[in-house]
């Protein structure tokens, strides 16, 4: 009688967290950076290929027991928190911070493998771990801050990244209270945590950000109304092959700045004029959606050179500072995004989202000024 041996298939957290990791970024890459391309879904596409190299490489030092390459794998994976930080920002259409971005994602890898296998290594890393929570701790603030995405899809990632600060102080304030622990036992704990982490990280955040991407950016609610006369227009100027059409996002550059610097009767008189500015500066046949006080939508027909010429008078109008006594002493200005039909297609969504882009680059360059989309994903040419 011939017997058959089953060897059992031991699968421990880390082969798991390899597992689940290499399927989310595909999940991810496919569903949303491929799918809908922009600037957002590339940040985060790259975020979960840069989180699959470093889980791959969490594993072969594990097998290889090389402290360096286990290092060097940590580096990578925090480097995952600001690269969802900064998606999220491009998706919301808000000021990019490359600086701190940048610096971590190259200080905190080389800080590891540089300290690996010395006594430092366990003091290098309680502060990288602690500082990338600072990025799950914004993750947070910005999911916050998109009110027009319902919260069930933010609430994923919202509670993992919330998780992650507690963690992160609980592991940073451990040093004083684990006194019958040796530094390698607080090492091995630290490194189970981080790998479970993992998980629910990328997880979440896998949920959430797919979800983001098929709602569309936040900004053209359809709400029946003026989005869907918007939208109705565009419709029938596709059916006639009329390209003469561009969606603007005009915005308040530093609206947090003005609402601090004044009081909140000032403010409101800030908000009312720059609304009121943009409607008095453009033709009766634009239509002008009011998204909150520092931020509208506007669906102008016309030649380019007639955009232009309503763009720039607009921009001047708002910076005009000696009309009201009241806000003349706060200097304001806006930045536009201009996305074109004969650039991005009649579809509201890309243009919506493509415009928005082209803002955030704009008030990035210094605000006070406009910026065009070259195509429904890649905004350029500055201009004021």
């Amino acid at each position: 009688m011939i017997g058959t041996v089953v060897t059992p298939l031991n699968i421990d957290v880390t082969t798991s967290m390899v597992a689940v990791v290499t399927v989310l970024a595909v999940l991810v890459v496919s569903l949303a950076t491929l799918a809908r391309p922009s600037r957002a879904t590339i940040t985060w596409g790259a975020a979960f290929a840069l989180g699959m190299l470093g889980a791959y490489l969490w594993l072969g030092g594990y097998e290889l027991d090389d402290p360096h390459l286990r290092a060097g794998a940590s580096g990578i994976l925090l480097d995952f928190e600001p690269l969802v930080w900064l998606g999220l920002r491009m998706y919301a259409g808000r000021r990019v911070r490359w600086t701190p971005t940048v610096a971590f994602m190259l200080v905190c890898p080389a800080a590891l493998v540089l300290t690996a296998g010395t006594v430092a290594y366990p003091a290098v890393f309680r502060v990288s771990f602690l500082a990338g929570s600072v990025f799950a701790g914004l993750i947070v603030l910005e999911l916050l801050r998109l009110h027009r995405v319902p919260r069930d899809i933010t609430m994923p990632l919202m509670l993992a990244s919330g998780v992650f600060v507690v963690l992160a102080i609980v592991a940073a304030a451990s040093v004083l209270f684990a006194g019958g622990l040796t530094s390698t036992q607080q090492l091995t704990v630290l490194r189970g945590v981080n790998s479970v982490g993992t998980l629910v990280m990328s997880t979440c955040a896998a949920f959430t950000l797919v979800l983001l991407v098929r709602v569309g950016a936040p900004g053209p609610a359809d709400d029946g109304g003026a989005m869907g006369r918007v939208r109705h227009r565009l419709r029938r100027a596709q059916a006639q092959n009329d390209q003469g059409w561009s969606l603007l996002d005009v915005r308040l550059d530093d609206p947090e700045v003005l609402r601090e610097a004044s009081s909140t009767a000032a403010f409101a008189l800030i908000s009312e004029r720059f609304h009121d500015d943009i409607e008095a500066s453009l033709p009766a046949i634009a239509d002008v959606h009011r998204i909150d006080d520092g931020r509208a939508l506007v669906l102008i027909s016309g030649a380019e050179e007639v955009v232009r010429h309503h763009i720039r008078s607009m921009l001047g109008r708002i910076s005009t500072i000696d009309r009201d006594e009241q806000v003349s002493r706060i200097r304001v200005s806006a930045s536009v995004g201009w996305a074109s039909t004969a650039v991005c297609g009649h579809d509201l969504d890309v243009l919506a989202a493509s415009a928005a882009e082209a803002a955030a680059r704009a008030e990035a360059d210094g605000g006070d000024r406009w910026a065009r989309a070259a195509s429904a994903t890649s905004p350029t040419t500055l201009e004021r």
